[in-house]
């Protein structure tokens, strides 16, 4: 009870009063029933104080902070129960059993032999006989427990967990074992010298994890064994020695105890002959407070961090991907489904994934080394396991009912909820994240709630180290000094604000808000502010943006932010049919297999506004799951908060597992099935109601520009007929599935500028993205682009625009980026938004002596006007300059040929490999016709001279010549593009280069 409840390190120095409390009670039994003298002598008493006290330093020392943390009342109140339990039992056995006097001195060789087999047999019998007393309480005190079960042990009593598992096995017998040894030694020594052979045991428990565990013992701690040593010379003076007749039963015996002990901690440490590979763990968001910063790491181990901030402090840090780490493991879908569960756990979030950091690195295989591990700033290294087998982060939202290893976090000690020693409660409190949304509300207001607001509220989740606080969308910033990203429907609602909060806009990211006239209107101040000093406004509709710009306040379309929803979801249990599905439970992960994409054959409709549409064979279909979005007035606990997002969940599950295609005509039902890549057939008003939806009227403009992300259907309309069938086929991504991964690249380069967030998603793999078009291919296209940079002087934003182009209308093309400067990191954003980008280096004078060995370059002839007809001679595709903007989709059969800018560069160049026509090109570009090489081709690209590029950038009513052949793209001046840092809106260049983006968070024009 006492280490159940408290720390270890103080039970145990609690324990080392046994000596003391044996010698007093010795000597009361002397006095009180043998009718003699107490024995006690100076000697005797000083040597046990003086043993005490140095493995009472040992053990301080080794405890790191001993016995300065709180401690616990209880566990030392059954400490002390222990110790003078056991002190009285071992005073009353030698004062009462007969059996127990040792044999006295004088005897030959031949007696003492008989006499120490015969001691055995009754400490044999004196055990028997203690255990088989002490079956009578422990009997009825197992019953209790049995009535009151385990929250550690799942399936099973605790007499069964103990007779079939490993752990159990090995408590009764290594228990045994040291009860029959410990007895029988007892029948041959006095009461006191065991006291001090139990005080021996620790030290050499000590002794061996240092060993074992390649820990240091430390000045203090050597000093205390000093001390004990001391003390044990001093005993062994003072009448309290052993008779050397007996040294050779003594040496067997306390050998075979030292062997139990070692074999104990041998089952929880790797063996000395094993390599083993030491981790230092730290996932919270904040640096480690007091000594921990100062925390040395392991010796030839890693500090594995999840947030840099967190660990400036330290010169080197790694960073893990805990979705891979944990991948095939029970933990799995908390780390993919961590959005809503932080919002299940809160400020407790970041313990969990601490304590699944750590148990999952420990279930690794690094090859055949053992793996062992500790949380940063502690001492205490774990390298097994199946202790902390019970812990289970699905059981409840309390963290105290999950069976949470505390240990991992306490340095080895056993502590509870409040009292994390290594990362205390306080640390939590660093700095406030927040979602806006709803906790516990009344009956009636739940009733008929639209899930969906609960679904974009996971969406910002997701982005956020952990949750701690939920606040009301309108008045998510007012008042508040911490993070939040803002992605919600306000309508005419407006942000509510004081001129105080504006200090805390760097923190804030509104990325995806819908909000009509009076909305904007009453929250114009604050967004202007917040426009002008953070970042441009991210609107979820087209209409917000009109009417934003409309009163000059910066902003871009950006869609909605759950469009970058990834949830694994639960299996549930399928135990009610329709209509009640959702009542369904969730099951813990590994109970059931989560069903490939071909095992996915439901057709999940969600609130069909017109099911006219919808042919009856699938609306009746028995693979058809009918589902609502708004919470049920009969679904339970509804007025929870849990009770509440649980309900999401299930939706966001179903259409994860059992969705091969959803209909609906909710766009938050709609908006999260697509980004999990599940086609998604919207389903607008019909004839008669051609308006409305669901939440409300179409034709207000909440919904404009959203829904071209799904394959659209509307009942008389032409262009929207369903074309699907019974859909028992299977149903095709709508090339919308391109939009949609625009707009989750504009997200991620928008939320990647916060550490938090760009750290949060390293963590648990949300990026690089999986395109959702990826499978969309067309044919027919041209698939491989390159770019030429020879310095970094070449990285823009410019340069970014031109390849934002390519991929805008060739997604799922390659792009190689040619260049012996420039890294993959340089231009990370593409990779990390799924675009396949590549950076290459060239070799000037290979490509030459390859294709071309008798050409060569005039001293003065730039590179940049002939090796991108050589890259395009060895890999063949497409050339485009930095400064050229493609205005179409390339087709495959372009003719071969190039376009010169003024200076004599290619701007465009198109060849297939070894292409004959590229030394034919080359040499007629050093002719003075050289503009003229493109005059018969049948594409053309409209090359701007410095003139026409300043209008085009800064003149609302210039516009690019008429009668131009097949124009695939525009070239602006390089010198004038580059001098020019903003393009001014409604321009022709507003209109191709800032309209047509991947990254359209990344403004750079500004109003007239």
């Amino acid at each position: 009870m006492g280490f159940a409840l408290g720390s270890a390190s103080v039970v145990q120095v609690i324990k080392l009063m046994e000596p003391i409390e044996t010698l007093f009670l010795t000597a009361l039994a002397n006095i009180a029933i043998l009718k003699v003298a107490h024995g006690l002598t100076f000697t005797k008493a000083l040597s046990v104080i003086t043993i005490v006290a140095g493995t009472t330093m040992l053990l301080v020392q080794k405890s790191d902070s001993g016995l300065g943390h709180q401690v616990n009342f209880w566990s030392v109140f059954f400490a002390l129960c222990s110790g003078f339990a056991m002190a009285s039992r071992n005073v009353v056995m030698k004062v009462l059993s007969p059996t127990a006097a040792p044999p006295q001195k004088g005897r030959d060789e031949k007696h003492v032999n008989h006499g120490w087999k015969q001691t055995a047999v009754n400490g044999l019998f004196n055990y028997i006989s203690i255990t088989s007393a002490a079956a009578v309480p422990a009997t009825a005190f197992l019953i209790l427990a049995e009535i009151q079960g385990s929250s550690q042990i799942k399936d099973s009593t605790i007499s069964t967990w103990m007779i079939k598992s490993q752990v159990g096995n090995e408590a009764i017998v290594f228990h045994g074992l040291y009860n029959i040894a410990s007895i029988s030694i007892l029948c041959l020594i006095s009461a006191q010298s065991h006291s001090i052979l139990n005080v021996g045991k620790r030290i050499v428990n000590v002794l061996y994890v240092s060993i074992a565990f390649s820990e240091p013992i430390g000045f203090s701690g050597i000093i205390g064994l000093c001390i004990a040593a001391m003390g044990s010379i001093l005993y062994s003076f003072g009448g309290g020695g052993v008779t050397v007749s007996r040294g050779y039963f003594y040496a067997m015996v306390i050998g075979t105890m030292i062997s139990i002990q070692l074999k104990a901690a041998w089952v929880l440490s790797p063996t000395m002959d094993d390599v083993s590979t030491e981790y230092a763990v730290w996932m919270f968001p904040f640096p480690p407070q007091g000594k921990n910063m100062k925390s040395p790491l392991v010796r030839d181990g890693t500090l594995i961090c999840a947030y840099s901030h967190a660990c400036e402090a330290f010169e080197d840090h790694t960073k893990i991907n805990l979705r891979d780490l944990t991948d095939g493991t029970y933990f799995h879908n908390y780390v993919r489904d961590h959005a809503y569960h932080k919002v299940r756990h809160m400020n407790d979030f970041p313990y969990h994934i601490q304590a699944i950091t750590l148990l999952a690195l420990l279930k690794s295989n690094h090859g055949n080394d053992n793996v062992c591990v500790r949380t940063l700033g502690g001492t205490t290294k774990f390298c097994n396991n199946t202790q902390f087998e019970s812990y289970d982060p699905y059981e409840s939202d309390e963290l105290s009912s999950t069976n949470y290893p505390y240990t991992l976090l306490s340095d080895g000690r056993s502590e509870d909820g409040d009292h994390f020693s290594l990362a205390p409660r306080e640390l939590m409190g660093a700095e406030k994240f927040a979602m806006w949304g709803a906790g516990d509300m009344e009956k009636s207001i739940c009733r008929n709630y639209n899930s969906g607001e609960d679904v974009q509220s996971y969406a910002g989740a997701a982005w956020l180290p952990f949750i701690s606080e939920i606040r009301n969308k309108m008045q998510a910033v007012r008042n508040y000094d911490g993070y939040y990203i803002g992605n919600s429907l306000l309508s005419s609602n407006p942000i509510e604000s004081t001129e105080k909060d504006y200090e805390n806009a760097h923190k804030i990211s509104l990325v995806s808000i819908y909000s009509t006239e009076p909305g904007i209107k009453g929250m114009e101040n604050y967004i202007k502010n917040y426009t002008e000093s953070v970042h441009p406004f991210g609107c979820r509709s087209l209409l917000t943006e009109r009417l934003l710009k409309q009163r000059r306040i910066k902003s871009y379309f950006s869609a909605c932010l759950t469009l970058t929803t990834n949830m694994q979801g639960a299996i549930l249990e399928n135990q009610h049919a329709n209509p009640r599905y959702v009542l369904n439970e969730i099951l813990k992960p590994n109970t059931r297999k989560l069903p490939t994409p071909k095992q996915k054959t439901k057709m999940v409709f969600v609130d069909v506004q017109d099911p006219k549409v919808v042919p009856e064979s699938a609306w009746k279909s028995e693979n058809t799951i009918h589902l609502k979005a708004n919470v049920e007035a009969w679904y339970p606990n509804c007025k929870k908060k849990m009770g509440r997002y649980s309900y999401s969940y299930k939706l966001l599950s179903t259409y994860a597992n059992q969705a091969k295609v959803v209909v609906t005509s909710r766009i938050h039902v709609g908006l999260p099935a697509a980004a999990l890549g599940i086609p998604v057939i919207f389903v607008e008003g019909g004839p008669e109601r051609s308006n409305w939806l669901p939440g409300g009227k179409q034709a207000v403009g909440r919904v404009e520009g959203l829904l071209d992300v799904f394959h659209r259907v509307q009942r008389g309309v032409d262009g929207k007929n369903w074309t699907f069938g019974d859909l028992t086929g299977d149903v095709p991504h709508s090339d919308g599935v391109h939009l949609a991964d625009r707009y989750r690249a504009s997200f991620w380069n928008r939320l990647k500028k916060t550490h938090f967030y760009r750290d949060t998603s390293a963590l648990f793999g949300m990026t690089p993205f999986q395109r959702l078009g990826r499978k969309n291919i067309e044919t027919g296209f041209q698939e491989d682009f390159h770019f030429l940079l020879e310095s970094r002087s070449d990285l823009s934003w410019r340069t970014n625009r031109a390849i934002e182009h390519v991929f805008y209308f060739h997604p799922n093309c390659k792009v190689v980026v040619h260049s012996n400067q420039i890294t993959l990191t340089d231009i990370e954003i593409f990779v990390e938004t799924g675009y396949n980008l590549v950076v290459q280096p060239y070799n000037i004078d290979s490509l030459l002596k390859e294709d071309f060995p008798s050409y060569k370059l005039p001293k003065d002839e730039s590179l940049q006007g002939s090796l991108p007809l050589l890259l395009l001679r060895k890999h063949g595709g497409i050339y485009v300059s930095k400064d050229t903007l493609l205005l179409q989709k390339i087709p495959v059969d372009l003719e071969e040929g190039l376009v010169l800018q003024e200076n004599g560069n290619p701007s465009v160049a198109n060849f297939d490999r070894e292409s004959r026509g590229v030394l034919s090109s080359l040499t007629s570009m050093r002719s003075e016709s050289r503009l003229e090489t493109s005059d018969g081709l049948s594409w053309s690209v409209q090359v701007l001279s410095d003139v026409d590029t300043v209008k085009c950038m800064e003149d609302t009513k210039w516009s690019l010549p008429d009668g131009l052949k097949e124009m695939i793209a525009v070239s602006l001046h390089p010198s004038s593009y580059a001098s020019t840092e903003t393009i001014k809106i409604d321009t022709k260049c507003y209109q191709f280069v800032e309209k047509v983006c991947i990254f359209c968070d990344e403004i750079h024009w500004d109003f007239n």
